[in-house]
């Protein structure tokens, strides 16, 4: 069963990377070999998403992480896998008002020498919005996620916090969820999967699963995504992202 598992595992590897191995740990082929097994026999055989969908969340947890060093070869799996440049630019796009711009700019930073090497030109420009109706749009889609309780946020809260609500709404709502290329669908997943990479963000992690679930996604796909991101960011995170989900949608 070993040997079945190194075996499938490489032939994913091959498949997704060609000749390099995101694996690979110089001096220590033993870690190496049970990160491989791991994640590309294992977590693999158990996330039924798309390899290129399985590439992408991997891509918003190690932005989430800050291992920028691990994109690269992420991207062109992500490529390999059949995503898009742009798919894959507006998902590092998505984790920055969770991220932080350091985080996010250091993925892009990687990204675009990973595309550079694939000879990818310039990508268009995706925003769909304006300085003016920015934090319009914005509330209306944390309505459309969260429903009619968010209607009226933007201006909501006491005097010396408004600014943070009016901010989450015309930036993290109004900049981002608005973007072309992703559905809400796919923004809300990577807003969850960035959420549990950071840790230590238990209401904000409950409250996606309430939008996940209220724009579509299910409990699997939310399942599927902590699953993802386990290997990366250890159990104890992960089970504070199963927590999360058992809060929100406990299995029935």
């Amino acid at each position: 069963m070993a040997q079945d598992r190194m075996a499938e595992s490489t032939a994913t590897v091959k498949t997704l990377y060609g000749t390099e191995n995101p694996c690979y740990v110089k001096g220590s082929p033993e870690l190496g070999n049970i990160m491989q097994k791991f994640i590309y026999s294992d977590v693999n055989n158990q996330v039924q998403m798309p390899p290129a969908q399985k590439e992408l969340l991997t891509i918003v947890v190690l932005t989430a992480n800050a291992t920028p060093e691990d994109i690269g070869i992420h991207v062109k799996g992500a490529l390999n896998a059949g995503a898009t440049p742009d798919e894959i630019r507006e998902t590092i796009y998505q984790t920055t008002p969770y991220v932080g711009f350091a985080r996010a700019k250091n993925a892009l930073i990687e990204m675009q020498l990973a595309f550079e090497e694939e000879g990818i030109g310039e990508l268009a420009d995706q925003g769909t919005t304006t300085e003016a109706n920015r934090v319009q749009i914005g509330e209306d889609t944390q309505v459309t996620i969260f429903g009619d309780r968010m209607r009226g946020f933007s201006q909501s809260g006491v005097p010396d916090e408004k600014h943070i609500n009016n901010w989450l709404s015309g930036n993290c709502f109004g900049d981002y969820y608005t973007r072309k290329v992703l559905d809400l669908k796919q923004r809300e997943l990577i807003t969850f999967t960035a959420i549990i990479t950071l840790g230590c963000c238990d209401p904000q992690a409950q409250s996606h699963v309430n939008g996940n679930l209220g724009i579509g996604n299910t409990r699997q796909d939310l399942i599927d995504a902590a699953t993802i991101a386990l290997p990366y960011i250890g159990y104890p995170r992960t089970l504070n992202a199963i927590s999360a989900i058992n809060a929100v949608a406990p299995a029935k």
